[in-house]
């Protein structure tokens, strides 16, 4: 619990104080806030359960902070851009996104679950 809340107060702080991340150079604020990420499309297969839309969810918001805190911003304001973008989360509805991000603040085990699938996108610092 404390950890998710550190890894949100500190995407907080990297949004709120224009922090740079290291990656590919980015200058053009168009470029770094037009980026989009999308999740996995579903299948015959795979159905849109409540746990497939969890998975939606998980995915592409860890694929959008992964490839935000991959770039190299020299313009604060283009960074926090970036991390406040929303990535395209196929097959969800507006309400959907808007309740998953709620539990994200509200829920412990659902932000630890965020900060998991973060670190397996991304790998963790060394």
């Amino acid at each position: 619990m404390i950890r998710s809340r550190a890894l949100l107060a500190a995407a907080a702080l990297a949004l709120a104080a224009g922090l740079s991340a290291c990656g590919k150079s980015s200058d053009n604020a168009e470029d770094n806030t037009t980026q989009q990420m999308t999740a996995p499309k579903t299948t015959a297969s795979a159905p849109l359960t409540a746990d497939r839309r969890e998975t939606i969810f998980l995915d592409a918001t860890a694929a959008h902070l992964c490839s935000v805190q991959s770039q190299v911003y020299t313009d604060p304001s283009a960074m926090a851009s970036a991390y406040a973008s929303r990535p395209i989360y196929t097959d969800l509805s507006t309400d959907q996104v808007e309740a998953f991000q709620q539990r994200v603040i509200s829920d412990a085990a659902f932000a630890d679950r965020l900060t998991q699938r973060i670190q397996a996108t991304c790998g963790t610092a060394k």
